[in-house]
């Protein structure tokens, strides 16, 4: 028997012709800075607005080198234009707990910000980001070589928060407990021991980890190394830095920069479309759960509601970028489950069943 409810919901779409426009949704703070200044003059804040632009279309292009371009840097000459909102705040370099300087604390408008991409033709990476698996080991001669943690350094986790917040890259510290050391030692993780650091990330279930090695010099340098796993790849690099704010901030510039790299899009100028089936929407609350969720998703620019039919919702997704990235969004989402059979018999190219609901 057809969901009486869901019939009237759908009933009520139809013959109104309604269709569900989405808007880019924002990540929280994605389109605010927060910048270091020494004082409240004009020109002091001019600077501060000038560095607040180009680090919000760093976070969220997801790519440190868009400011290497003329265009964006002529951009920024007007970043007073783009902004909605600013005060000056207490602010405390990463690391130290009292706040002994300040910042300008600086809102963008998001749809300044989005057309100016759109027009320079620049990446976007979706506010829908995984979360980065850290496995970090420091050697020192006092402790030799040990997990990094905020417990037992401090200093350290906090200038890599600090350098993925200005990111908006979300990162996943382990637990480091004893589940955790009986997978993979210290050892294993300063070695890259693959198959350990691949074994012990799978508790975690994460869709893209880093292992970390540094180390200060003889020289007083301080040296490292990562071997940054994504879905299907690996890609190992060497670090070198004069202190280990700088180490970290080169660490985090290029993984992050990578790691965008695989989920980002280039807006195009004719949208794709994709037919989604999903079924398990079973009441009002879970109707308006999926639709909610899919509005909130940069890729797609329109949703429109074909049909409703016991627990099946059909949708018609118009999307700015490729499927395939639409589609590892969704399967990354905890409530949404494909299908074993993913193209739907019989039907049109580019349609996809899943679930709702946690498996």
């Amino acid at each position: 028997m057809k969901s009486s409810l869901l019939s009237k919901i759908f009933a009520l779409l139809w013959a109104a012709c309604f269709s569900l426009v989405v808007n880019a949704a924002s990540v929280t703070n994605l389109y605010e800075a927060l910048v270091p200044v020494a004082d409240q003059s004009v020109a002091e804040r001019s600077r501060a607005l000038r560095v607040g632009l180009g680090t919000v279309l760093v976070k969220v292009t997801g790519n440190s080198a868009v400011l290497a371009d003329p265009e964006i840097l002529q951009a920024m000459a007007g970043a007073k234009d783009f902004v909605t909102e600013y005060g000056y705040v207490s602010y405390s370099e990463p690391g130290e707990s009292d706040a002994n300087g300040l910042a300008l604390n600086i809102h963008f408008a998001e749809t300044s910000v989005d057309r100016l991409m759109r027009r320079k033709q620049l990446q976007v990476w979706p506010a829908d980001r995984p979360e980065l698996l850290v496995w970090m080991v420091i050697d020192s001669s006092e402790g030799g070589r040990q997990f990094v943690s905020a417990d037992d350094q401090p200093a350290l986790m906090a200038l890599l928060n600090h350098a993925m917040k200005q990111r908006a890259a979300p990162l996943l510290m382990p637990l480091l407990d004893l589940k955790d050391r009986m997978t993979l030692t210290e050892e294993d993780a300063w070695n890259f021991n693959l198959e350990k650091l691949t074994e012990a990330s799978a508790r975690y279930n994460s869709h893209a980890w880093m292992a970390v090695r540094l180390y200060q010099s003889a020289t007083g340098q301080w040296r490292g190394a990562r071997l940054l796993k994504l879905e299907g790849s690996d890609n190992l690099r060497s670090l070198v830095a004069d202190s280990p704010a700088l180490l970290v901030n080169q660490l985090v510039g290029e993984t992050v920069d990578s790691l965008a790299s695989r989920y980002a899009f280039v807006p195009k100028s004719t949208d794709q479309e994709l037919v989604l089936n999903v079924d398990h929407v079973e009441t009002y609350q879970s109707f308006s759960d999926v639709t909610s969720y899919l509005e909130s998703l940069e890729l797609v620019s329109s949703v429109i509601v074909d049909y409703v039919d016991e627990d099946r919702l059909g949708l018609r997704l118009s999307m700015e970028g490729d499927a395939s990235l639409l589609l590892d969004t969704l399967r990354r989402d905890g409530r949404m489950t494909e299908k074993v059979a993913s193209v739907v018999d019989g039907a049109v190219p580019n349609t996809y069943l899943f679930s709702w609901g946690r498996p």
